[in-house]
């Protein structure tokens, strides 16, 4: 115990000394949340906004529709009227973004009660606010069309309750907080890269680091047993993983409230039961991290092949993840045996306000230790053979 213990301190020590690897090491856990957080809220802003907010509509051949002019300028539009040949040429070089053509016949189909077509150009491509506008644009368009439609049934004698026979009534069962999880779905992976990310430099340094410094071989001839010793330095990497992961959710904590969910009718809210709930959670997958990025750092002779290596295993464990989001599986039974899509699914559920299923939480546990173990085992291997000094 005396052994691990020193390991443990002199690896804390050298990567606490090393303040740039420090900072690597950390900075996506402080500035992740809140990167995330201020970009989610511009996306919403940009591509929401307010339902009543003022935008600019360029018209071609606004002469021809008076009334429906009429209409959307009654919806805060600012409408812009032109005249052009080629309205998509126009939209492409950025002349206009949102533009809406209506033909000469307008009038004349108008007045016969047939169906008029208006051509909409916009680009869809852009990250602003045209998409929304155009939206908007639909809808406005829609309603007029819906309004005319009624008038002239009434007209006519006809009930326009004719046209909608049967209606659906929708009734939607998840939590504000689930929905917009679903809008934060990146969250869970951006945990698990926090998690492997915090001990990513103190393991190379650890195994790799010191081999290629030829400080391995002194280290390995004192009074500690390699057990001890490999114990040390996963130690070492779970407590800054453990540190990172701290981090992360307190910014995160003071990230979300950043984020307009409520432009979309959803809330979300991480407390510090939350925050506890969800560390604790994850403590078995910090431990796996940590010897995981042992073993693979033990395999590389110098400190840029280690990088080279946990760089690709490190996304390792957010595959899971990938295949059953693709594959829409519900994370449960076995499934939970698997170390990040376990402890991801549970994170999950807690942010959400769901009640969580201790067994699930059990298999979870026991799942990501039995691999930690099974990891730790094998670094003891590697640390016991002569080569590790090669």
């Amino acid at each position: 115990m005396n052994g691990f213990l020193v390991v443990l301190a002199k690896e804390c020590r050298d990567n606490i000394r090393d303040r740039r690897t420090l900072v690597s090491s950390l900075s996506l856990a402080v500035l992740g949340p809140a990167l995330f957080a201020a970009l989610m809220g511009l996306v919403l802003d940009t591509t929401l906004g307010e339902a009543r907010e003022p935008f600019t509509l360029a018209v071609s051949g606004a002469v021809h529709a008076p009334g429906l002019m009429q209409h959307l300028e009654r919806q805060n539009v600012t409408l812009e009227r032109i005249e052009v040949d080629d309205p998509q040429g126009a939209v492409a070089a950025g002349a206009h973004s949102l533009l809406l053509v209506i033909d000469a016949d307008y009038p004349e189909r108008f007045a016969a009660g047939e169906i008029n077509a208006l051509a909409l150009y916009y680009d869809s491509s852009g990250m602003g606010t045209t998409r929304r506008n155009a939206m908007l644009t639909r809808q406005y368009v829609s309603a007029y069309s819906q309004k005319l439609g009624v008038l002239r049934l009434q007209l006519r004698g006809v009930d326009p309750k004719i046209l909608t026979p049967v209606v659906v009534q929708e009734f939607d069962t998840a939590s504000p907080a689930a929905r917009a999880l679903t809008l934060l779905a990146t969250l869970p992976y951006l945990l698990v890269l926090v998690i492997f990310m915090g001990g990513f430099y103190l393991a190379i340094d650890a195994t790799a680091g010191e081999r290629e410094h030829g400080s391995l071989e002194p280290l390995l001839s004192q009074p500690v047993s390699r057990v001890g010793l490999v114990l040390g330095k996963i130690g070492a990497a779970s407590a800054f993983s453990a540190l990172s992961l701290a981090l992360f959710l307190t910014s995160l904590a003071l990230s979300l409230p950043l984020v307009p969910l409520h432009k979309v009718g959803m809330s979300l809210e991480l407390g510090l039961v939350d925050a506890a709930v969800m560390f604790a959670l994850c403590l078995p997958l910090v431990v796996f991290a940590a010897a995981m990025l042992t073993v693979v750092a033990s395999f590389a002779r110098t400190y840029k092949e280690a990088q080279t290596y946990l760089t690709v295993v490190i996304l390792i464990p957010t595959l899971p993840l990938i295949v059953t989001q693709v594959m829409n599986l519900r994370t449960e039974g076995l499934l939970m045996l698997v170390p990040s899509l376990s402890q991801a699914s549970l994170v999950a559920a807690a942010i959400r306000g769901e009640a969580l299923a201790w067994g699930d939480v059990a298999l979870a546990t026991l799942g990501t230790l039995l691999g930690a173990a099974a990891l730790t085992a094998l670094a003891v291997a590697m640390y016991r053979r002569e080569r590790i000094l090669v």
